[in-house]
């Protein structure tokens, strides 16, 4: 069977001149709709002088640093049509209409899995990587990450790929290759009304950037010659192998 890409989180993150992390706490979202009054906190919220960080039961986080707002959410089995961040996102520029925004990434994370220690190994290195006498050397397979970027009409598409773990529990994990993508726009326009429109649009689109994704993924990196390697169930995130 041929693999296909399972999409695990969807980032919108906003590049801003000079955001204060200390003006965004869980009250100054609630009071200002910004979220529903029903949100409850999944865990202490973090509070710095350079850093606010609030994640919620329903998979959603909001990370403020001085420079960009990261709104994120774990699919955790939702429909793509269910994600909120698009509405959060445009929400809280509504509400901040004043801030300088400068830039905005649609980032979209997926995987696909493997039921043989090698196979991730093997897939990287020998699918995706010319041959060569680089691959024997040292004790164990040689571990790979690559990094893309292409020209798109309208962005730059930055795709990372790299080897993981799922964790399936607290006791076994297997081997998968996690697929992190950037779409990266700036913001265009003289006008402060100009340029929240423009960034409006971008967020709006998101879920064309997410076809764009995995049909890159699909067609491009997952190949039926790979049918003998069969998928696993999956649903909590991946941790980076060391």
């Amino acid at each position: 069977m041929n693999k296909t890409i399972q999409i695990q989180e969807l980032a919108i993150a906003i590049t801003a001149k000079n955001l204060n992390p200390n003006v965004v706490n869980f009250d100054f979202l609630k009071y200002s709709n910004i979220i529903s009054s029903e949100w409850e906190l999944a865990r202490k919220p973090v509070y710095t002088r350079n850093l606010t960080q609030l994640i919620f039961k329903n998979g959603i986080a909001i990370v403020v640093q001085p420079t960009r707002v990261v709104f994120a959410q774990a699919t955790d089995g939702r429909e793509i049509q269910e994600l909120q961040i698009s509405q959060l996102a445009s929400s809280y520029i509504e509400k901040l209409p004043n801030i300088e925004y400068q830039a905005v990434g649609i980032n979209p994370k997926g995987f696909v899995t493997f039921t043989e220690s090698n196979d991730a190994t093997n897939y990287l290195s020998k699918n995706l990587l010319a041959s060569g006498e680089w691959r024997e050397f040292g004790s164990t397979p040689v571990k790979a990450a690559i990094q893309l970027a292409y020209t798109l009409e309208e962005s730059q598409f930055n795709l990372t790929i790299n080897e993981g773990l799922l964790q399936i529990s607290s006791e076994k994990s297997v081997p998968a290759i996690l697929f992190s993508g950037n779409f990266n726009y700036n913001i265009y326009g003289d006008e402060v009304q100009t340029r929240l429109q423009h960034l409006n649009q971008i967020i709006h689109n998101w879920k064309n950037d997410l076809e764009t994704y995995k049909e890159l993924i699909n067609n491009k990196f997952l190949s039926s010659k790979m049918n003998n390697q069969d998928l696993i169930p999956f649903g909590v995130p991946i941790s980076p192998s060391l």
